[in-house]
């Protein structure tokens, strides 16, 4: 069964009243090939107008299929007509219309650590490494620790959102969650401000496991020490038991597995 989330009780917002979406499921192949029918076939059919380049490059990759639809004067109209789960279901088609075993993009999640606050944070955002690195965020250091998650769509993956909240001065927090029902609540929520869909991962089962290939992030609350909330995120099992030998409370499910990313170096 899923842990339970103290951190939706600090929260005090649950998700009611609120369209609570569930995670985002497998690619259909069926879906994708009635899209390529419907959009695409006429220009770019194997054999008549096989078309640019992008065609199989979009085989596997959803973002180079929106990159088309927005620079491509003839597409422009498939920007709005079709929706993400649609140009998902269409690259996981185009990748087997081709024989494309599709190269997932990833990006680097960077740990900071803020002494004074006593909170880590992380983030994928080049701009924002940049201005913590050089001094712009005052009092953030890297950790030297980082994991690496998926910049676009993938079968199967969800998407994660970031909030962000003053409403402990002097401190702030950041929080990010793949859970829809979770994402929801905190929306709900005022004291937070929703700031976007930042990455992609895939969610663990019920008992924690992740699929092969990827690998487990644990997630930690500090169970509101320092009259202000944060979490951790970290791929080191040795780091999160630590972490609640001191007074963290470990989130998600199995032993508090949050997330599941592409395996990468610590």
């Amino acid at each position: 069964m899923p842990k339970t989330l103290p951190f939706l009780g600090f929260l005090l917002a649950l998700c009611v009243g609120v369209a609570c979406i569930a995670p985002a499921a497998a690619a259909d192949l069926a879906r994708g090939q009635t899209v390529y029918t419907t959009y695409c076939a006429v220009c770019h059919n194997p054999g008549a107008n096989p078309g640019p380049d992008f065609i199989r490059k979009g085989a596997g990759d959803p973002s180079v299929l929106n990159i088309a639809f927005r620079t491509v004067l003839e597409m422009e109209q498939f920007e709005t007509n079709l929706p993400a789960s649609d140009v998902v279901d269409l690259a996981a088609y185009l990748a087997v219309k081709f024989g494309v075993t599709p190269v997932p993009q990833t990006a680097a999640a960077i740990e900071y650590y803020h002494a004074a606050f006593d909170h880590f944070f992380i983030t994928t955002i080049a701009d924002e490494i940049t201005k913590l690195d050089n001094g712009t965020f005052a009092g953030w250091q890297r950790t030297g620790l980082q994991f690496d998650v998926y910049k676009g769509p993938q079968t199967g993956a969800s998407v994660v959102c970031r909030f962000f909240s003053t409403a402990f001065a002097p401190k702030s927090s950041h929080f990010y969650t793949a859970s829809a029902d979770e994402c929801a609540a905190v929306k709900a929520n005022p004291s937070w401000t929703f700031e976007g869909e930042v990455f992609f991962v895939l969610t663990p089962a019920d008992d924690g496991t992740c699929v092969a290939g990827t690998m487990p992030v644990y997630r930690v609350y500090n169970d509101g020490m320092g009259a202000a909330p944060n979490h951790r995120f970290t791929t080191n099992l040795a780091l999160q038991l630590e972490m609640v030998n001191d007074g963290w409370v470990p989130e998600g499910q199995g032993v508090g597995i949050t997330m599941c990313v592409p395996p990468s170096e610590q």
